[in-house]
């Protein structure tokens, strides 16, 4: 999932855009988990699970303890998104990011976001080498992997680029 943030992503919408995998906003664009200025918790939909692996654990505390409202390009240095454009180029941007990733295949796609999202959790390198290992080997039995190496040997195969 990419987010195109272009205009307020605060309480509800900032917790949808941090539950995408790769953000982008437009410079007019600004976020917040603002539920702490209405006497609630700011932690809601997923922010107090997402946030501090975005950001880490001092700067999601600050963000959340404080409800302050932020722009993009405070977000694009805190690593929350990966590239702020203007708001004319925002869409094209998110849409040639997917169709980047679409290129590839679904299963080692989907794959890849599991395996990823399991091991920020996991309790130690073997049970991340583990659960990769998995991974690789249902992927494998596919075959794409071959069709892949073999279209690579016979020069048909682009995706590689320059090596």
């Amino acid at each position: 999932m990419i987010a195109a943030v272009n205009g307020a992503a605060v309480g509800g919408g900032f917790a949808l855009a941090l539950a995408c995998d790769i953000r982008f906003a437009s410079a007019e664009a600004s976020f917040g988990a603002v539920f702490i200025r209405h006497g609630i918790s700011a932690c809601d939909m997923g922010t107090s699970y997402h946030l501090p692996r975005l950001v880490g654990g001092s700067r999601s505390a600050e963000l959340l303890l404080t409800g302050r409202i932020f722009d993009a390009h405070e977000a694009e240095r805190m690593g929350l998104v990966l590239e702020v454009t203007g708001t004319g180029d925002l869409l094209d941007r998110a849409i040639a990011k997917a169709e980047e990733i679409a290129c590839h295949s679904p299963l080692a796609v989907w794959m890849t976001k599991e395996t990823m999202w399991q091991t920020v959790d996991s309790p130690s390198l073997r049970h991340a080498l583990d659960i990769e290992n998995r991974t690789q080997v249902m992927c494998s039995a596919t075959g794409e992997l071959d069709a892949s190496f073999t279209a690579f040997r016979e020069g048909a195969d682009t995706r590689w680029g320059p090596l």
